[in-house]
């Protein structure tokens, strides 16, 4: 999926540190756009990409929408968490859980989309596009992961 969008930036901790957190990009097909011409996208395929992105954000807006209303309604703002007050959070609870499948699901959703409109060769261009930008930029950061505190790990680039 990382070919679709992926922050590609470090972060301390990256392999170890991850966070119970969405893995949905906020925008979609930016590494394809960057890079049509490598990619050999036509101007057919941009403008669908684009149009796909579109769909997706106003998606993805409406379910982080509905998914802050529900964590302002889960906040425990005064009084005792006990028991009870747990278990009258169980549907928010509930609600909080789908609404972040459902952002997880419309990433994949919107991701298979767009790489429904492109052919293998062009997914082999993106694959390779990404994992050359990725370890140019861990490349980047050899020496400080390297002596980085912690167990002696050796950080190596991956082999195709």
């Amino acid at each position: 999926m990382c070919g679709v969008n992926h922050n590609l930036f470090p972060r301390p901790g990256y392999l170890i540190d991850i966070r119970c957190e969405s893995i949905a990009a906020k925008v979609l097909f930016t590494r394809m756009l960057n890079h049509h011409a490598v990619i050999g996208l036509t101007a057919e395929q941009v403008i669908a990409l684009i149009d796909l992105n579109a769909q997706y954000q106003q998606e993805l807006v409406a379910l982080r929408t509905e998914f802050a209303c529900v964590t302002e309604q889960l906040e425990h703002k005064r009084g005792r968490l006990d028991e009870e007050a747990l278990a009258s959070r169980k549907e928010l609870l509930d609600r909080h859980v789908e609404l972040f499948r459902a952002e997880e699901q419309a990433f994949f959703t919107y991701a298979a989309r767009g790489h429904a409109q492109l052919t293998d060769e062009q997914i082999a261009a993106v694959d390779r596009l990404y994992h050359d930008e990725k370890d140019a930029a861990l490349g980047e950061l050899v020496d400080a992961l390297n002596n980085a505190v912690g167990p002696a790990y050796q950080f190596t680039t991956a082999q195709p």
